[in-house]
């Protein structure tokens, strides 16, 4: 089997992109993959880590309204829809599945024109742009959430629900561990704030607030674990020195599993790779959707939210206050954190990987019939 995997642009595409690669060669070592991302160097360090062959497109993106950007977004498509033919043409692929954003536009037209059967996967209760343009070419719609059978319309039809494929160094979940790393006291509650993607600061910056505004009493029972990006790094391990909390201020981490395990609950944004990451390890989560044009992390947060495994709160409301309150009435109850926990499993579907596997490999066997 040779199946060929378009994700690139950010960890959220490639991520599951790498999970779904692996459960492929646990089904058939000798299936053979290819990967294509973008020419960002996120996607060329993922893929050379993971050690996967790989191609690379540009790092295009498309322009919201109508405006002169559109001429070298054109010409950069254009450039990468040809680069697709002859990649598919050389590599010939049994099929092709595209994980949204931009790579996975010219590769899937490309495949479309060549007849490669193709799946396209949708991470978000909202589909992406890219997406929503190659649903009508695909032979299957992979969708990680149930009510994104609503936004699919007359390919409502070609749905399969997979879940997000996860990678499985993140069921490593061993809190005694994860608390040992970092170096932490396993007496205390740990919070995990997730401030190191896009549009961040505004969340950082009210959440440290809002440990600010605690009293120090407590302040005693709790220790953070705070990712905050490199913009925000240094005003913030000051903040936290001044503040008088038990923390671990990282501008980064690569490991993402081992913040993950030493965590009693997490705040994050909503992005469909974390939450799912998260989800099947049962954390419970505060939720802060990024709040700007087409990132659909508000309906992922809302999803999650209605089926009890995480509390949602709105920027355009958010406060230290709603954030110190938020905090401590949900590390003072077990009972709801635990609730929280089970039911973000029960939305994780934790066979995503496999399920996503044998969906492509379905349809690259009728594709030879």
């Amino acid at each position: 089997m040779k199946i060929l995997i378009a994700a690139g642009g950010s960890g959220g595409h490639i991520f599951p992109a790498i999970a779904l690669g692996r459960a492929l060669k646990a089904a058939d070592k000798g299936a053979d993959l290819l990967f294509v991302g973008s020419n960002k160097a996120l996607d060329r360090r993922l893929f050379e880590k993971e050690g996967v062959r790989f191609s690379l497109l540009t790092a295009n993106k498309l322009p919201y309204g109508i405006s002169l950007r559109l001429v070298p977004f054109t010409a950069k498509l254009l450039y990468d829809v040809v680069k697709s033919f002859f990649i598919i043409l050389r590599y010939k692929p049994d099929a092709v599945i595209g994980f949204g954003g931009y790579v996975s536009f010219p590769v899937n037209a490309a495949a479309y024109v060549l007849r490669v059967p193709k799946v396209v996967h949708e991470q978000n209760v909202v589909p992406g742009r890219a997406n929503k343009a190659l649903f009508a070419l695909a032979d299957k719609v992979a969708i990680s959430f149930e009510d994104t059978l609503k936004y699919l319309g007359e390919n409502a039809g070609k749905a399969v629900l997979t879940g997000n494929p996860i990678r499985a160094e993140i069921l490593k979940d061993d809190r005694a561990g994860g608390i040992r790393l970092f170096g932490l006291d396993s007496n205390k509650f740990t919070l995990l704030v997730i401030g190191g993607s896009q549009g961040a600061h505004v969340l950082n910056e009210t959440f440290v607030n809002a440990l600010r505004a605690m009293d120090p009493k407590d302040k005693e029972g709790l220790q953070v674990i705070h990712i905050t990006g490199a913009r925000d790094y240094e005003w913030a391990l000051k903040a936290y020195r001044d503040a008088g909390i038990a923390h671990r201020v990282h501008s980064f981490i690569d490991r993402i599993e081992e913040a993950y395990a030493a965590s009693d609950l997490v705040v994050t944004r909503s992005g469909a790779s974390a939450i799912f990451e998260l989800a099947l390890l049962g954390r419970p989560m505060i939720l802060v959707p990024y709040p700007f044009a087409m990132s659909h992390q508000k309906e992922n947060a809302a999803a999650f939210s209605r089926n009890g495994a995480a509390l949602l709160l709105d920027e355009k409301t958010l406060s230290a206050d709603v954030f110190k309150d938020a905090v401590l009435t949900l590390s003072g109850n077990k009972d709801k954190l635990n609730s929280m926990g089970i039911a973000a499993r029960k939305l994780s579907l934790p066979n995503a990987s496999q399920t996503l596997a044998r969906t492509v490999c379905a349809v690259a066997e009728s594709g030879k019939n």
